[in-house]
C-alpha cells in the first residue's frame, strides 16, 4: 500500500475514517492498495488524487512498515509528499484537513502508523 505524508509547513493532511469502514473513527493519511502493475509510489499519487482531490508530488520513501492486524497482514510504503499547487486545499467533502505535526500523536491512528507518527511529531517548519 502506498501512503502519502502530504506536508505543508509543519502540517499534514489527515482525516477520520468514515463510519462503516474498518477502523471507523481512527485517523488516517491518504493512500491505499496498489493496482496491478502499479508501484507503491504510483499508488500513492493516484490515491491522493482520488481521496483528496489534489495532485501531489511523491518524494522520498520515508519508511516501509509491515504489520499484522487481526484482519490481515499489511505492508505500508510511506512517502513524503507535497501538493503540486502549494496553495491547494483538499476537496470539499473529502474529510481531509491540515493538522500540525505536533498534534498528530494526540489522534488515534491504526497501530501500523506508530513509528511514522513519532518521527513526524518531531518535525517543524524549516
Amino acid at each position: 500500500m502506498g501512503i502519502g505524508l502530504v506536508r505543508r509547513g509543519d502540517a499534514f493532511l489527515v482525516r477520520q475514517r468514515p463510519e462503516g469502514t474498518l477502523y471507523a473513527g481512527f485517523w488516517e493519511f491518504p493512500g491505499g492498495k496498489c493496482e496491478p502493475g502499479e508501484s507503491p509510489a504510483q499508488a500513492t499519487a493516484r490515491e491522493c488524487f482520488e481521496e483528496i482531490g489534489l495532485r501531489v508530488v511523491v518524494g522520498a520513501l520515508r519508511r516501509v512498515i509491515t504489520h499484522h492486524y487481526p484482519h490481515g497482514f499489511v505492508k505500508l510504503f510511506f512517502y513524503d509528499c507535497a501538493t503540486e499547487d502549494p496553495g491547494a486545499e483538499p476537496a470539499e467533502g473529502s474529510g481531509f484537513r491540515w493538522v500540525p505535526a505536533g498534534r498528530l500523536g494526540s489522534l488515534r491512528f491504526p497501530e501500523a502508523n506508530e513509528a511514522v507518527l513519532q518521527e513526524l511529531a518531531g518535525l517543524r517548519s524549516g
